[in-house]
């Protein structure tokens, strides 16, 4: 893997921490909040989808992430 691949990876797992981060945020506010299942639900399906592509990156430095759901 080269350096630019390197570095391209690296701002797109920093990236994609910062949206899961948001993403915890609002799957707590609509757990504990305001109550709405289906918003909770689309946000925790969001971050999953984050959690894959970080898992797809992390695979190319031989991490997995175990226990995430395909």
């Amino acid at each position: 893997m080269s350096t630019i691949d390197i570095q391209e990876n690296t701002a797109r797992v920093s990236d994609i921490l910062e949206q899961i981060s948001k993403l915890n945020e609002m799957v707590e506010f609509h757990k504990n909040e305001s109550k709405e299942l289906s918003m909770q639900k689309q946000y925790e399906e969001m971050r999953n989808n984050f959690l894959l592509e970080l898992n797809g990156i992390l695979q190319q430095f031989n991490i997995k992430i175990e226990g995430l759901a395909a």
